[in-house]
């Protein structure tokens, strides 16, 4: 019997579930990923991607599965985009971040425990990733983003999310990909605050180059998880060819305002 034939007889209204993965995988000796692909090119959905749908098509989803997305930065923004873009099934993610995990991460970053502690963000990030998701692709980077080594990767992807800490870089990489015509997703915290971009140049947000204000006003684990959510819609929608911020956004968490500049 062929693998398509196993899945098509097994599959319940459309829908794979874990385990015939798991017995599929046996049977054929191949991996996970596989009995995936093989899934999706065939508009059979996995059972975990059963309540994307209404929002997410199964022809989206295997566009999904076939984006391939940058994130800059595995700390709190980036943990929790990866995060949400594994589970919402993108197929390859890498992931670049040289910094290891440190205690003041432990407030708000979602793959920071204390075992974590002293480990390459990037490293962690992968290994929790896999065992959410193992049909993704996952490729840890744990160096920090230059443009002399890195600029050509930007390249090889679809989306670049920015989850940096440093404007003068942050400011640099949207120029770069604007340039490029390559799609970049901007988002940045302080305190009860966020700001996003699409696609778009920073330089009317940092005139000035130094430190970002979450230096001086902190990182709240709620702003980090909201931020984190609009930057995944936004890299979801550049994804699926959707309408995107076209605009600055600006959140203000304390008096819950939303501004486009």
């Amino acid at each position: 019997m062929e693998l398509l034939s196993y899945l098509n007889d097994t599959s319940n209204n459309g829908f794979l579930s874990l385990k015939d993965h798991f017995k599929a995988m046996e049977i054929f000796t191949c991996n996970f990923r596989e009995v995936e692909q093989m899934a999706l090119e065939n508009n059979l959905t996995p059972l975990r991607y059963k309540r994307n749908q209404k929002t997410i098509s199964q022809s989206e989803q295997h566009t999904l599965f076939k984006s391939t997305v940058l994130v800059l930065g595995c700390g709190g923004l980036g943990g929790f985009i990866s995060e949400m873009l594994c589970r919402i099934g993108v197929g390859n993610l890498i992931l670049m971040d040289g910094d290891v995990f440190e205690e003041h991460n432990l407030n708000r970053q979602n793959f920071s425990t204390i075992k974590a502690l002293g480990l390459h963000k990037a490293e962690v990030l992968r290994n929790g990733l896999e065992a959410i998701n193992p049909a993704l692709h996952v490729k840890s980077m744990p160096e920090f983003f230059t443009f002399e080594k890195h600029q050509s990767l930007l390249e090889e992807v679809d989306v670049v999310v920015d989850a940096l800490d440093n404007p003068t870089l942050k400011s640099a990489i949207a120029s770069l990909c604007k340039e490029k015509n390559i799609s970049f997703v901007h988002g940045a915290i302080a305190g009860y605050y966020a700001q996003f971009a699409t696609c778009n140049t920073l330089e009317n947000l940092y005139k000035q180059e130094g430190d970002g204000a979450e230096k001086t006003s902190g990182n709240p684990a709620f702003t980090v998880c909201f931020a984190a959510s609009i930057q995944s819609a936004e890299v979801i929608k550049l994804l699926l060819g959707k309408p995107h911020l076209e605009n600055i956004l600006m959140a203000d968490l304390w008096e819950y305002e939303f501004n486009l500049l």
